[in-house]
């Protein structure tokens, strides 16, 4: 079971949950109850509907009458819909970063630490420094509202990609090299371009995943 130490217990039902959705391990079309998770993880069924109630707001599941849920998977749309709005925030938040700052010290010494690591070992550890990466452009843009936008897109899925993707950990790296490159010389274009091309590229592969996983389930 995938382990990462999260603030709340359900927080680290969420992300099991989201682990067992997206692996497969609980099927797209399968039902199950609060009951049934509370045992299988050895937590009161507070944080169960907790999490539940968050992973339906993402949109990976459906609850139900008597508790029941459904496992929905990630629709093509929802996807699409998700990945599209972080683009347009995300692009506008990295634009206002590279014109507010000049100090860019803390971007660099997260993207040394990364490129230290071992792509099939240390994707957990990448997780988290990806996950500094992005925040520290948030914080640089010095606006509340966008910082908060961004924050609340970036739960759930997209980190997931870094998980279970082989690639997709030195890509995101290589992808972090120029956008950091294009914001140091204020290239304004080419933020947009990367911007667009980093989620872009998340997005298709995490449709292609769920696209297999619900043909695989018919």
């Amino acid at each position: 079971m995938l382990e990462i130490q999260q603030t709340s217990i359900r927080d680290q039902v969420a992300l099991k949950l989201r682990h067992e959705i997206f692996t497969g391990q609980l099927a797209i079309g399968e039902q199950i109850r609060q009951e049934t998770i509370a045992t299988r993880y050895q937590v009161s069924r507070m944080p169960i509907r907790e999490a539940f109630l968050m992973l339906e707001a993402e949109g990976f599941i459906s609850i139900l009458p008597n508790k029941r849920v459904l496992v929905l998977g990630m629709s093509k749309k929802t996807l699409t819909d998700h990945f599209d709005t972080r683009i347009l925030i995300e692009t506008e938040t990295t634009l206002q970063a590279a014109r507010k700052t000049s100090d860019y010290t803390t971007l660099q010494n997260i993207l040394k630490q990364s490129e230290t690591l071992d792509e099939t070992a240390d994707r957990i550890r990448y997780s988290k420094l990806n996950d500094e990466f992005h925040r520290e452009i948030w914080r640089l843009a010095d606006n509340a509202a966008l910082q908060s936008t961004c924050a609340y897109l970036w739960r759930g899925i997209t980190s997931l990609s870094l998980l279970y993707f082989s690639e997709a950990m030195q890509r995101s790296i290589e992808d972090h090299k120029r956008l950091l490159d294009a914001m140091i010389h204020h290239d304004e274009p080419k933020i947009i371009e990367l911007v667009r091309e980093h989620i872009t590229s998340t997005r298709d592969a995490i449709i292609g995943h769920f696209e297999k996983l619900y043909n695989e389930s018919h």
